[in-house]
């Protein structure tokens, strides 16, 4: 069981990661890949890679949020 101290420690680094996540995944979906030459994997293009790239991010970043928050409330509920 994690005590009070360490939920609230685990609850901001969630928040912290689900942040940079979400960052990194808009920008890897804004920006990533444009004026590139070359490069890509197969069929699929720089531009491309950079589009799944950020989806993923997106989704990583927008999971470890949401389990922050929930570590959060369970933090302020104790």
């Amino acid at each position: 069981m994690v005590s009070g101290p360490q939920m609230l420690f685990l609850a901001l680094l969630l928040i912290a990661g689900g942040l940079g996540g979400l960052g990194f995944g808009v920008f890897a979906l804004l920006r990533g890949g444009r004026g590139q030459r070359g490069g890509g994997i197969g069929p699929l293009s720089e531009r491309g890679l950079h589009v799944l790239a950020g989806v993923r991010m997106l989704v990583g970043g927008l999971v470890l949020l949401v389990l922050g928050v929930l570590a959060l409330v369970s933090y302020s509920s104790a």
